[in-house]
């Protein structure tokens, strides 16, 4: 991955190290904070870590790393529960914690449109070309599909390194989006779920999200600036 970066322009090898791994961050985001984590999901990405460097090393992603290699085999199975449990307490239901809608977040706490919101959302879906495979009813606005559409941009970005103008056009899109919508409102989420949880894996999601957010959108900002 990176040597197709590189023969498209020259960069710093920790950016064109970045432009690789980013989608694996993304996955991950997207995985945890879509629907309660089974022991397989958790067992995966505790692999991926221990074979991969899949993870960022700033403050969220150290508590993620840290959390997933501690877990006791003895008590995998029991942590694994207890972890789904959290995840239904805090997202799911009439008595769920936290929208982890970003139309209806952003209505409760600044009193924004949601009607609008939405729409501009499922707009960027279509004008790029992304269809989601929902398999639960998720709404087009829910932080894991919201991640999950950079994700898919981040691997298409990666398959076109080698045309110019198409890598141009998919990293417009991806900063308009984080600056319009993802970082509009994952801080004030993150911040109110690691002030809701004692999880060390939703702390860790909460700090990472925000971290990771804000250090692609700088990236990718200097990604583009250097093709002029």
């Amino acid at each position: 991955m990176t040597t197709l970066y590189k023969e498209l322009v020259q960069i710093p090898e920790e950016q064109a190290n970045w432009m690789g791994m980013r989608g694996w961050v993304y996955q991950l985001l997207m995985d945890f904070l879509s629907r309660p984590p089974r022991m397989s999901l958790i067992a995966q990405w505790r692999r991926r870590v221990e074979l991969k460097n899949t993870i960022p090393m700033c403050q969220g992603g150290k508590r993620l790393k840290s959390y997933l290699e501690s877990i006791p085999e003895e008590n995998f199975r029991r942590v694994c529960y207890e972890e789904a449990e959290e995840f239904d307490r805090l997202f799911t239901g009439h008595s769920a914690k936290i929208a982890a809608c970003e139309s209806l977040f952003l209505a409760k706490e600044k009193g924004a449109d949601a009607f609008v919101c939405l729409s501009e959302i499922r707009d960027t879906y279509m004008e790029s070309g992304v269809v989601f495979n929902k398999i639960s009813g998720e709404r087009d606005d829910h932080i894991s599909l919201e991640l999950e559409f950079m994700a898919v941009l981040s691997e298409e970005m990666l398959g076109k390194a080698d045309l110019r103008e198409s890598c141009l056009e998919l990293t417009d899109v991806q900063i308009l989006f984080l600056k319009s919508h993802l970082l509009n409102w994952a801080p004030a989420f993150s911040a109110e779920l690691a002030a809701t949880t004692t999880s060390t894996l939703y702390v860790g999601l909460a700090e990472l999200l925000v971290e990771f957010l804000e250090i692609d959108l700088e990236n990718l900002c200097a990604w583009r600036e250097m093709q002029g």
